[in-house]
Formats: structure tokens, sequence, C-alpha cells
């Protein structure tokens, strides 16, 4: 056996929670650790609040779309943000139970070493992107034009338009509120983790049922008997129900804690996706860097969508993969009785396990593909009143 443990970079972010007072130390939060959480939750929506009032103030109604797209997407981080810091014990719990478990073959092992390793350098690139994106925004972005402008055209109630103090006030603001959705991105890579995490385990439970009853080759001495061999084919066949049942049991819970989670997303991503095509097919950006920053506007609504509807088909299609493992292993030389459990146990297999979300929405790459049609409609509609 292998033990897994959680990854060093999600347990570092952990502490990146803790650290910055999005999540309380110990089994209850104190006065101070409350307060904190307070003022970051609410201060971020109020963030959302002007961006929202921005855009239905704005005089320029193109610009107007832009900055409702932004205000839809930030208030989805809101509802995460919200969500981490009212159920961090409920988290913490998930990611244990599911990060922390054990893989009997080395082949498994090395995958899936492969797999978190290119994973957690995809997260890292995402999020490096994230702030060097969030830099321009706030800190070059505003001052490539001769007169103050602010990336997004927040309302504020001081006039930054016409005092430079106010602009610096009104741009810090506006870099904080973006900068502090990090977070909420942080905990969205950290729900993608599990995910994985679950469609590698049910991978590595596909290859121990077709290795079940072969011995290694230490093992193999004195256990030529064929009754030892079928005694050694049962307990292994007993032992991947336990773990099945075990792991669809885990990945129940992150389906229900996440559900409401990934209902507001997979509601409002064909808006923002459409926001944000419209926003780079009308060139609202002034020069090549407001260009750049759109285009990973862009690249942020379809990836916040396609890694949770991926790694949701993955672990439908690892399911799916299960019973033929299972009737590929030796169970023709089984004893009768065995081959009545494992006939009964394949049955149970063929049921694919497929993430349903709120009732609506399988979280599969079939969702992520019909949610885009819907955005390219909508753009289609925005641009016919367009002309």
């Amino acid at each position: 056996m292998y033990p897994i443990q959680i990854h060093k970079f999600f347990s570092q972010l952990i502490s990146f929670f803790h650290r910055f007072g999005f999540w309380h130390r110990g089994n209850e939060a104190n006065v101070r650790e409350l307060i904190v959480q307070f003022i970051l939750c609410f201060y971020h929506l109020s963030f959302v609040v002007a961006l929202v009032i921005g855009a239905t103030r704005g005089e320029n109604g193109d610009q107007g779309i832009f900055l409702m797209e932004i205000a839809v997407a930030v208030g989805v981080t809101n509802v995460k943000l919200f969500a981490m810091v009212l159920k961090q014990k409920q988290i913490l719990v998930l990611i244990n139970r599911i990060g922390s478990f054990s893989i009997k073959h080395d082949e498994d092992y090395n995958i899936f070493n492969a797999r978190i390793e290119s994973f957690v350098k995809f997260v890292k690139v995402f999020m490096v992107t994230f702030y060097v994106v969030v830099f321009f925004e706030v800190g070059v972005a505003p001052f490539l034009n001769n007169e103050y402008t602010l990336f997004f055209q927040i309302a504020f109630p001081l006039d930054w338009k016409h005092n430079a103090i106010y602009f610096w006030i009104a741009n810090i603001f506006l870099g904080t509120g973006v900068g502090l959705s990090g977070a909420p991105i942080m905990f969205s890579a950290t729900v993608w983790y599990l995910l994985l995490i679950c469609s590698s385990r049910y991978d590595a439970l596909a290859n121990e049922l077709r290795n079940m009853g072969r011995l290694k080759e230490q093992e193999r001495v004195g256990a030529s008997n064929e009754s030892w061999n079928h005694k050694v084919f049962l307990q292994d066949l007993i032992s991947s129900i336990d773990r099945l049942l075990h792991l669809r049991g885990l990945i129940n819970d992150v389906e229900a804690f996440c559900s409401f989670l990934f209902f507001v997303q997979l509601g409002t991503s064909g808006l923002c996706i459409c926001g944000s095509v419209y926003a780079l097919a009308f060139s609202l950006g002034n020069n090549l860097l407001e260009f750049i920053i759109h285009v990973y506007i862009l690249f942020y609504n379809i990836s916040e969508i396609f890694m949770i509807t991926y790694f949701g088909n993955e672990i439908m299609l690892s399911s799916q993969r299960l019973a033929y493992s299972l009737f590929a292993s030796d169970w023709i030389e089984q004893p009768q009785s065995t081959k009545k459990i494992l006939l009964i146990f394949g049955e149970h297999l063929k049921r694919s396990h497929q993430l349903l979300i709120a009732k609506l929405y399988p979280l599969t790459l079939g969702t992520f593909t019909s949610i885009v049609r819907s955005a390219y409609s909508m753009f289609n509609v925005l641009k016919e009143m367009n002309d």
C-alpha cells in the first residue's frame, strides 16, 4: 500500500486561508476572527455592488454590458467567499477524507502523482496569471490614457474623475476588490483538486478489480493451493466493494456540498462568456494591454465552467470502466459462491456515477458545450441589437 496525503500546495492554501483571516484557528472563531471574516466578506460584497451600480448608471451601453458581466462573475466569487467562510469545518473534513487514502499498486501510485503534479502546475500558472492581470488592471492600464480612467468604471461616492487623491482611493478599492476575489478562486481550485482525486481513485479501483487474486512473487511462496487463491480473490473482491461504497459516499458528500455553488456557476457562466466575447468583438479595449486583459477575462470565465464539467465528466467515465475491469479479472476460475457475488456487483457497476447539480445540470462536458452554445446565441442577440 502507498499512502497518499494532501498535496503540499493545497496544505499551503489552507494555511493561507488561516493566515489572512478567511478561516479561523481552533474549533470556534473568537470575536477578532469573526470581525475579520465579516469585513472581508462585506468589503468584497460592496465591490460587487459598485460594479452593478456602475453598470446601470454608465453612459456607454457597451461598457455597461461589460461591467454587468464582470459584476455577475465577481458576484459568483462572492457567493464562494461566503460559502468558504461559513462552511470551513465541512470543507476541511472533506479535504481530509478525500485527500488522505492509500493506493495498492505502484503503477497507479505513479500515475496519480503525475496527474496531481501536472494539475498543481496548472493551478500555479492560473493563479499567477490572475494576479499579474490584476496588477496591470490597477497599476498600468489606468495610466495609459491622458485622463483619470479606471479599468472597471465602478460607482464610487467620491468624484475620482476630477481629483487625483479620490482617483487613487477608488483605484485602490478596485484593486483590493479584484485581488480579494483571488481567495474564492483558490477555493475553486481546491474543489477541482477534490474532483480530480475522486476520478483518480476510481481509476485506481478499476486496476484493483482487474488484478483481484493476483499475488506478487514474494506472496506466491506457499500459496499455490487453489483454495488459497480463491480465498485471496474473495478478500480482494470484498475489499473492492467496501472501497467503492466508501468512495461513492465521499463523492456524494462533495456533490451535496458543491451543488449550490455549481448551480450558481453553471447558471451564470453563459452570461459571463457572452459578455466577454461581446467586449472582445466590439473592441472595448483602447490598446493592446486592455485587449489582452479582456482575453484573459474570457479565458477565466471559460476555465471556471470547463474545469468542473471536465472533472465531473472524468468521474462518470472512470466509474463506467469499473464493470469492464471487474470482468477482466480472473473471475472464471472462481467458485460458484464467489461468482454470484461478482455478478451482483457487476450489475451494480453498470450504473455510472454521474453528478447531477440541482437535479438539472449533469456535470459533464455535454453541459459545457450547451452553455457555450447558449452564450453564442446570446451574443448574436446582442450583436443584432447593437447593429
